[in-house]
């Protein structure tokens, strides 16, 4: 009597188990996926046609309101005194969407509930202090280590 047949055909079943464990888990990830995707198609295409028609929306708007200054200067005046509003509108869009300094991290930090007291010589404000306000993280020192030179 083998008793090697035994134990190959007992470790046979785990590893087809934990196959077909696997594959399920597979599967039931990808359908919940494919689910929530039917749920976000037409949503997704209302915000798309929202964007197109105010894209074309705010082409005839330019227009009309370059017509209208047509009215009482010079076509190309007009066109170019929209073209620079239209300029200067987009660099203030621009500068009020950049993230200023100190903003972001360490001001989330700073107003989270288990916030801990910032390590002391590290600048309030600064990357360095978001990262030694998180617990569990040990202190940055304020500057970098000085590097002898050969």
């Amino acid at each position: 009597m083998d008793t090697n047949v035994g134990k190959a055909a007992g470790a046979t079943p785990n590893v087809n188990l934990s196959q077909e464990i696997a594959q399920v888990v597979r599967d039931t990830v990808a359908e919940e996926l494919r689910a929530r995707l039917r749920e976000q198609r037409r949503p997704a295409r209302l915000y798309a046609g929202a964007g197109a028609a105010g894209l074309y929306g705010g082409a005839a708007l330019v227009a009309g309101v370059t017509l209208a200054l047509a009215l009482v200067l010079p076509t190309w005046a007009a066109a170019l005194i929209v073209a620079a509003a239209l300029l200067i509108a987009a660099v203030l869009l621009r500068k009020a969407a950049r993230p200023r300094p100190g903003a972001g991290a360490a001001e989330r930090v700073r107003t989270a509930p288990d916030a801990v007291d910032v390590a002391p010589g590290v600048a309030p404000g600064t990357a360095a202090e978001a990262v030694t306000s998180v617990p569990g993280v040990p202190p940055v020192p304020g500057s970098a280590p000085e590097v002898g030179r050969r």
